[in-house]
């Protein structure tokens, strides 16, 4: 499936008229309007202070806007949507092991304790953790620690993910490996996913398509389909000379955009 062909499903995900602002000054961002379809796969971009993690923040809840409005679609059966967020850093609990930390979602979302002990297993199966079990995160890499915390947001279930730069304290090769894994999780529950990053290759080879927001106020001055078929591997995808076209595109819109 295409990024085109996601085009034309239900919106999961309406932004209507966006403004923030902070201090009574300059907003942080400005009359932005997005949709997100489901099971779409969007990529944000854009320089620091344009209102990316904002954005984000405002549709988890987390940040009052001025104007405008957030509206996520009512999930199957009709139950109230909910919205799972991934910072960059991890934010495990230091105290408790990878599976009480991954126990921390299934909590939040409801499922009876009985049932705890089997999403666990199958998440730390489907993140490849298995053996570190009864670690602590003082004692896993960074790579394992997003891990762990991408296996809690899992088991969280939400109907839709909100990513800010998840893998962006990652060395280069370890963020290549979780871009992945996240494509091969993704694949299989197709949620929408709203992810913020500053790596514009990064962005290009997960999403379907990548949004360019500019600062001063924030706002979308580009968006652009990303056509490489799925599945796909971010790592074969540098060397189409289309990717490296389109991530030249988004570097000259990024260039007016600061």
């Amino acid at each position: 499936m295409t990024g085109s062909d996601m085009l034309y499903k239900p919106a999961k995900l309406s932004i209507a008229h966006l403004t923030v602002v902070f201090n009574e000054e300059v907003p942080a961002i400005g009359d932005l309007s997005l949709e997100v379809a489901e099971g779409e796969f969007v990529a944000i971009v854009g320089p620091s202070g344009c209102g990316k993690s904002t954005l984000l923040k405002v549709v988890a809840g987390l940040q009052a806007a001025q104007s405008g409005t957030v509206a996520v679609a009512r999930a199957e059966g009709g139950r109230e949507p909910k919205i799972g967020f991934m910072f960059q850093r991890d934010t495990l609990l230091p105290w408790a092991n990878v599976t009480s930390n991954i126990s921390v979602g299934c909590e939040l979302s409801g499922l009876p304790k009985d049932q705890h002990a089997a999403r666990i297993a199958s998440l730390i199966a489907l993140v490849r953790l298995q053996g570190y079990e009864n670690h602590y995160p003082a004692a896993l890499s960074g790579g394992m620690r997003q891990r762990v915390s991408l296996a809690r947001l899992l088991a969280f279930e939400p109907d839709i993910y909100l990513m800010d730069e998840p893998f962006g304290a990652l060395d280069y090769q370890t963020k290549i490996i979780m871009g992945r894994e996240l494509l091969r999780i993704w694949e299989a529950r197709r949620r929408a996913i709203v992810f913020v990053t500053h790596d514009i290759e990064e962005a290009v080879a997960l999403a379907d398509r990548v949004i360019v927001m500019s600062a001063r106020p924030g706002c979308i001055v580009a968006s652009h389909d990303v056509v490489f078929e799925r599945p796909r591997d971010p790592r074969s995808l540098r060397g189409d000379p289309r990717f490296g076209a389109l991530v030249q595109t988004i570097w000259s819109e990024l260039a007016i955009a600061d």
